[in-house]
């Protein structure tokens, strides 16, 4: 890592050398762990086939996956305006993401301890914890962006981001050995199973939380905080008065819209392929490599040529997943399905990366002391996402799965089209 050009940006806020490799260091590891952590409670893979075996609802499988992008919709939003007024933050970083966490051990335990429980529990509970977990990291958000940008300047972000992914990814690919190994492990009856693979993530929570904690804050410029009517009638403003962060939001909810499908890959794959559980010991790791690569080049292409072409490269691979699921369905390639589907999850992997892009082009392009506001009202982006999953669950329900996947595509395509009139924010170093 080069502290030398992080160290010069943070003496500008304040901060001293020490400090700033203090806050780069843990921001690094705060990264690593939730993404290891992340593998024993995916929305994508494990939750979804854990909600399946428990009620058997696809419309609950969809409300599995809408649950991120509706606490990333609004929360966000109501967060940054109340912690604008804060020169510091991380008081309520901590409590926000300590919130979110702890729910975990309860999932854990009624695993292990009351696997005979009615249906309706379990689905009530699974969607609680989702709701508690994802809700608790999205009100961190604006505080944690604030962290970032104040350590990390802006041509070493993609790198920054990236060190967090690839090396989480590295561990993850253990990781998902690890849950492989647990799910098909015959000593352990399900859901017990399950929740031990959910008590590891629990376990890997805790440091995760602990990062925040060490972090070494000073004050951030502030703005007034808004009462909430004023707050939802003054959001246009900003739209109108930014429109290079308007056409990013524009590409931000097209490229959230692949979540349509998202929940449904891997159950796909099992119904119509046979490529269940056992098929998680390969299909994780892939969507793990699949990040990491994502992050490099991500992460490369917005240091070296600008974020905003990073979101077009971004956009684009999007579309990759529901493609290819279309047109295995179409094609019918039996035993073949499994090299196809793994293509899929390794670019789904790609495309599950490509948040940072957009936070790193929004940093470039919005006056530092309205940062917390605008990292909230980014999470507008997320707001027509939160009902793509549940759609998706009723559209499988009467319709079908390859008409929800060239949906997906469709959507995805012209977020790619979008993002090409992106204008250039921030100057990278050469």
């Amino acid at each position: 890592m080069a502290h030398s050009s992080v160290i010069s940006s943070s003496e500008l806020a304040g901060y001293h050398p020490a400090e700033t490799r203090r806050n780069y260091r843990l921001l690094v590891a705060e990264g690593i762990l939730f993404t290891v952590g992340l593998v024993f409670f995916d929305p994508n893979t494990i939750l979804p086939l854990l909600m399946e075996r428990l009620t058997g609802s696809a419309i609950l499988i969809g409300l599995v996956g809408a649950v991120q992008p509706l606490s990333k919709g609004f929360v966000p939003i109501i967060a940054g305006n109340w912690i604008s007024s804060m020169p510091r933050k991380k008081r309520f970083l901590v409590g926000a993401m300590s919130a979110g966490r702890l729910p975990l051990w309860i999932l854990a335990f009624a695993l292990i301890w009351l696997p005979e429980s009615p249906s309706w529990i379990w689905a009530t509970l699974l969607l609680s914890v989702q709701i508690l977990f994802w809700f608790g990291d999205s009100a961190g958000d604006p505080a944690w962006l604030d962290m970032v940008g104040k350590s990390v300047p802006d041509d070493r972000r993609g790198r920054f981001f990236a060190t967090r992914q690839v090396v989480g990814g590295l561990l993850s690919v253990a990781a998902g050995a690890v849950v492989a190994g647990l799910l098909g492990w015959s000593a352990l009856s399900f859901p017990a199973n399950y929740g031990i693979v959910v008590l590891i993530g629990a376990l890997i929570y805790l440091g995760n939380v602990g990062t925040f904690v060490g972090l070494v804050e000073r004050p951030s410029e502030t703005s007034a905080r808004l009462p909430l009517s004023v707050l939802v009638r003054t959001l246009p403003h900003y739209l109108r008065a930014n429109p290079a962060f308007s056409l990013t939001m524009m590409v931000l909810v097209l490229f959230n819209m692949a979540r349509i499908s998202l929940p449904f890959y891997i159950v796909y794959g099992g119904r119509e392929f046979g490529l269940g559980e056992a098929a998680l010991g390969l299909f994780i790791p892939l969507q793990v490599v699949g990040r990491i690569c994502g992050a490099l080049l991500w992460g490369y292409l917005g240091d070296r040529y600008g974020h905003q072409r990073a979101i077009k490269a971004v956009a684009f691979v999007a579309a990759a997943p529901a493609t290819i699921a279309l047109g295995t369905g179409l094609v019918g390639t039996g035993s073949g399905a499994i090299v196809w589907f793994s293509v899929l999850f390794f670019l789904l992997g790609f495309a599950l990366e490509g948040a940072p892009p957009f936070i790193n082009y929004m940093l470039s392009i919005v006056p530092e002391r309205e940062r917390p506001l605008y990292a909230g009202l980014m999470g507008v982006g997320y707001v027509p996402a939160v009902l793509a999953p549940v759609a998706g669950g009723l559209l499988i329900q009467f319709w079908t799965y390859t008409g929800v996947f060239g949906l997906t595509v469709g959507l995805t395509f012209c977020g790619f089209l979008c993002a090409l009139f992106l204008p250039r924010g921030g100057v990278p170093s050469a």
